[in-house]
């Protein structure tokens, strides 16, 4: 295999088109080097020719041996006109960097790809795509080829399937049994022996007979799975249990399970539902509650309650045995949902960005992101709900049935209508070590999802002045400083004295909102909650024109929607904080409009409602 020039003749290029953007690109392509492959070395590595793709055949061969591309197949490769093409030819040539044109699907669930779409015959399609090719492949160097490189993909990625049950596979589906049986007359023999021991056992008896007994597909399926954990050093051995014991054990009937931001905080909704039930039920049910080591508060030691680490094997065995989930974000994707169990979706916000199916662009994101969101979503009872807003835009950003939604307002919020909520404030000062003679600014920014490193790895910049506010309010305020949990690590607030508290590993961002006299922030959602407390916000947005067209755009119409000014300088900031009143009264006829639009429903009582709706079997019996 050599790479050489493709040497087009100089009047070609000079015909080829120079107006459009990509002209440069496809002379640049189209003089790009070739892999030249001669000889036996053509079929080595077969995987890397395994594509028609970036081939050169020359027409008159084509027609001379009346070649055609399956049009029966639509998902795989066209491997019988390839290993045809190979048959004939002793030299072809392949593009190192072919030109492939497609569409991308952004959305799996509403215009997936080809590769996207449902099929439960996918191993019927690759299997007699195989088939296609190795009945007219003579004996020789490209039949062992091929036949080591099907049977490494069927030792790969069948057994996958059947660990995943993402697929129809060969344990329930007799057709497909025969069709492997057929497959495995055709491959080489001895291609066969290269295979590991366990799997190599399995095929030869498909091979000999196409009903292999169900306990040796199984056998194969639990050894792979414990090898790779064995590979890993125990990682996913709690997982194992879980799919192979615990989600077989009796479903605990009064036994619920919580967890609130991956387990990174007592806190949210899911708090205010277990401290109402232990408030008016007491004793009537078991909590278990998920929490990340050095997690600072916990309920550990409250009466029927304990506390598991996330992925541990207590919590294996709740997430499977008890009847009820309440999360606040979504469960693991790998999570099963077993009949008799119900699942409570907090949420954890009014929308204010683009979510799921309305988001263009995801790009910090798992390419299946959209398409894992549905699937998890499929398994929740009912989804809470702070307003009718929410419930609009969840139904088409969600895809999730609004009969299934809980128009409850948020739990969470129920402590900032709560009569004594001015004590509380003053009890949580005093535990964060303010002075009570301070007014407090709480600055919750969000995170830019286009500002990241890598795949879920995220970095943030302060950009608010703080020497600045220091200097000019230091002496009437202090500032609270609340940022995204995926930024949290990244903050460096050393240097500013006993005016900056970083709070963003606070549990409750509730009890923040009850000691703030103002909150600045930006996209967040927070001042949806914050709302309720009928004080002043800013919204610092700094990078406002970016992120309202680049990013994931709003559902808002931040010029006019909103209950306080939009400041995009650090000198916007500090003129209105010295000037609240007149941003007050200024703000005051759209601020009532947005706590009508808004928080209508919020009057502190609805961890009642969803408990009394969530649990009523079991509190009516």
């Amino acid at each position: 295999m050599r790479n050489r020039s493709l040497n087009l003749p100089a009047d070609l290029l000079t015909e080829l088109p120079t107006t459009t953007p990509a002209s440069s690109a496809v002379q640049n392509w189209l003089t790009h080097k070739y892999l030249l492959f001669t000889g036996e070395d053509r079929f080595e590595q077969f995987g890397r020719q395994a594509k028609i793709t970036g081939k050169i055949l020359n027409r008159q061969l084509v027609q001379q041996h009346h070649w055609q591309f399956d049009e029966a197949n639509a998902l795989y490769p066209d491997y019988h006109f390839l290993t045809q093409a190979m048959l004939a030819t002793p030299t072809y040539l392949r593009l190192a960097d072919p030109l492939y044109v497609r569409v991308k699907h952004n959305d799996p669930i509403n215009q997936p790809s080809i590769h996207q779409l449902e099929d439960p015959h996918r191993w019927h399609h690759r299997l007699a795509a195989w088939q296609l090719a190795l009945v007219d492949l003579p004996v020789g160097p490209l039949h062992v080829a091929f036949s080591r490189f099907t049977l490494d993909r069927l030792h790969r990625y069948l057994y996958q399937a059947l660990a995943t049950s993402s697929e129809t596979t060969v344990a329930d589906s007799p057709a497909l049994m025969d069709q492997l049986h057929d497959y495995l007359q055709l491959v080489d023999p001895d291609t066969l022996r290269e295979l590991p021991h366990n799997s190599r056992q399995v095929l030869r008896a498909i091979r000999r007979q196409p009903r292999v007994p169900q306990f040796q597909i199984n056998v194969l399926v639990r050894l792979r799975q414990l090898n790779r954990v064995i590979r890993h050093r125990g990682r996913g051995i709690t997982r194992l249990a879980y799919n192979w014991w615990f989600t077989k054990l009796p479903i605990k009937t009064r036994t619920i399970l919580y967890e609130s931001f991956l387990g990174r905080n007592f806190s949210d909704s899911p708090k205010a539902i277990y401290n109402y039930l232990e408030k008016n039920y007491p004793g009537r049910f078991h909590h278990v509650w998920v929490m990340n080591p050095g997690v600072s508060e916990t309920p550990a030691g409250r009466p029927n309650t304990k506390v598991v680490k996330r992925f541990g094997w207590r919590y294996m065995y709740y997430l499977a045995t008890a009847k009820f989930q309440v999360i606040n974000m979504r469960q693991p994707k790998w999570f099963i949902k077993r009949p008799g169990t119900k699942f409570l979706a907090t949420w954890h916000g009014t929308p204010l960005k683009h979510l799921v199916f309305d988001m263009d662009n995801v790009a910090s994101a798992n390419p299946l992101y959209k398409s894992i969101f549905y699937q998890q979503s499929r398994q929740w009872d009912y989804l809470v709900t702070a307003n009718q807003f929410s419930v609009d835009v969840f139904e088409h950003a969600f895809m999730y049935p609004t009969d299934q939604m809980l128009p409850s307002g948020y739990l969470r919020n129920d402590i900032l209508s709560a009569p004594d909520k001015d004590e509380q404030a003053q009890q949580i000062k005093r535990k964060l070590g303010i002075p009570l003679d301070k007014k407090i600014i709480l600055y919750a920014p969000t995170w830019r999802d286009d500002d990241y490193y890598g795949v879920g790895d995220y970095k943030f910049t302060l950009k608010l002045d703080i020497d600045r506010l220091k200097r000019e309010l230091g002496d009437e305020y202090v500032l609270v400083l609340r940022t995204h949990y995926f930024i949290t690590e990244h903050l460096d607030t050393t240097g500013f004295g006993d005016f900056v508290y970083n709070e963003s590993s606070y549990d409750d961002i509730s009890e923040l909102y009850l000691i703030a006299d103002v909150l600045i922030t930006d996209y967040s959602s927070v001042f949806f909650d914050y709302a309720i407390l009928k004080r002043p916000i800013l919204y610092f947005v700094y990078d406002y024109e970016k992120y309202g067209s680049v990013l994931r755009g709003f559902y808002l119409n931040m010029e006019t929607d909103l209950p306080g000014p939009l400041l995009k300088t650090n000198d916007d900031v500090l003129a209105a904080l010295h000037d609240l009143p007149a941003v007050t009264q200024q703000y005051a006829a759209a601020y009532q409009r947005f706590s009508q639009r808004f928080n209508a429903w919020e009057d502190g009582h609805a961890s009642q409602r969803v408990v009394d709706t969530f649990f009523a079997d079991e509190l009516h019996h």
